[in-house]
This record gives structure tokens, sequence and C-alpha cells, in this order.
């Protein structure tokens, strides 16, 4: 039977099957070359290069006329996919020096049409081009059929190198300080907690989880309702406590 392997299914399989596409290509085979050593149509050797009606064992020559196994084939996946989720610090220098850039490219990394940037956040639409077409010159985006564009980075991605960190503590920590927490409806949760080391470790595991946690909560949210929606942006910190935090509470006792 020609099914598609269980093990290649999923973004791990196409992974997978890229991989094995740059294994060829190294080894100097071209689809057409296949297809003749195989016997099939160049199209058919196209749709199994691609995971289509792939089986085991057509997988398995695939892979030796590469002089690579399936299991070298997976780690080779899991290596490329790291450095999809990696950025050079050109890049992130270059998304922190232009707010509308980076807007546009968060936007897309979250899986929003550009246009958004337009309609909620008044960049004009000919600068929103202007940045769609930048961030392809800079390798964060790929344009798609029927004019889409898909961003080249994971929406985890944990942005703690050097420019992002100043970005964030010159643009984005006077917004958040900014708040007001009296308000009503203001949306905040604070804990005063002791930890050790390890406890710190935990902590920011869970922060990343929380973020993943929202994004999710934010995708149900985007496609499961029909009222209207704002954009909210979210903090989650942790700092050490020094003795004396409070001093204007005490020069008021």
């Amino acid at each position: 039977m020609n099914s598609a392997p269980d093990e290649i299914a999923g973004d791990e399989g196409k992974a997978m099957l890229a991989a094995l596409r740059r294994a060829l290509k190294g080894a100097g085979w071209t689809q057409l070359k296949l297809a003749e050593e195989f016997g099939v149509a160049s199209a058919t050797m196209k749709r199994w290069l691609h995971g289509r009606g792939l089986s085991f064992h057509t997988l398995e020559r695939l892979c030796s006329f590469a002089d690579i196994t399936i299991a070298d084939l997976a780690q080779e996946s899991h290596v490329a996919e790291r450095e999809r989720n990696q950025l050079t610090l050109a890049q992130e220098k270059a998304l922190t020096e232009d707010s509308g850039l980076s807007t546009v490219f968060f936007l897309i990394v979250n899986d929003w049409p550009p246009a958004e940037a337009t309609e909620y956040f008044n960049i004009p639409q000919e600068d929103v081009e202007r940045h769609v077409k930048r961030l392809e010159r800079l390798a964060l985006i790929d344009r798609r059929s029927g004019g889409r564009v898909r961003a080249r980075l994971d929406p985890a991605y944990v942005w703690r190198r050097a420019p992002m960190r100043r970005h964030f503590d010159r643009v984005m920590k006077p917004y958040f300080l900014s708040m007001d927490f009296g308000r009503a409806d203001a949306v905040f949760g604070v804990e005063t907690i002791k930890l050790s080391p390890l406890g710190l470790a935990r902590l920011r595991e869970r922060i990343e989880q929380f973020r993943t946690e929202l994004r999710v909560m934010a995708r149900q949210d985007r496609f499961g309702t029909v009222l209207p929606a704002d954009w909210y942006a979210v903090l989650a910190v942790a700092r050490p406590m020094k003795p004396v935090l409070f001093p204007e509470d005490q020069s008021s006792d």
C-alpha cells in the first residue's frame, strides 16, 4: 500500500521532506533524474517529494540516493527548524529601529493580514506594502499564493537579545508604566512569592507557557466570536523585591 507514513505527517513531516529535498539536491539528484530511476512520471516523483502517496519503502530508497537514513533526516529537519526560529542581530536591529516595520511583522507572525496595520493601527497602506517588501528582503517573511504572506519565525520566539531588550525598555516599558492601575477597567494581577533559583527557572517556563496559552485563546476568540475586538498588550514580569520597596508608604506613617 502506497500511503503516506504517519512519521512524516504535519509540520515535522514537512520539515523532514524539505530536508530530504535538500539532501537529494546536494547529492546531485534532480526530480527528473529520480523519476527516471524509479520508472515513474515526473509529476509522481514531485508528489512523493512533497509527501503525497509516499510509502516507507519509497522514503527509504530516496534516502539511500542521498546517502542518509530516516534518522539522519529527522535530525537534520530539527536542526533546520531551530535555525528557522533564530533571528540575526541585523534582523532584530532592523525591527527595533522602525516601529511601523515591527508592527507589520508582529501582525504577520501572529497570522494576521498586513491590512490590519492600516485598519487598526492607522499605518498608511502604501507604508504597509513598503514594510512588507522590506521584511521580504530581510528574509523575515515569505510571499505565498494569492498575495498572502507568512512569517519565517515561530510566534513562540523568545525575544531576549540586546536589540529587542533595548527596544522594549525604550518603547514598551513606558507604555505599561503609564497605565492607570486605579481605573475600574484596568486588567492586571499581582502575586508576591519567594523562589529559589530552581523556582525562578520554573517561573520563566510558566511565563513562556502563558504566552502559548494566550495565543491559543486569542485564536479561539478570533474565529469563535463575532463581537468587536481590540488589541491588548500583555506583560508578564517578575523582579526581585528589596527590603524597602515602597518608601512612599513608610513616609506616610
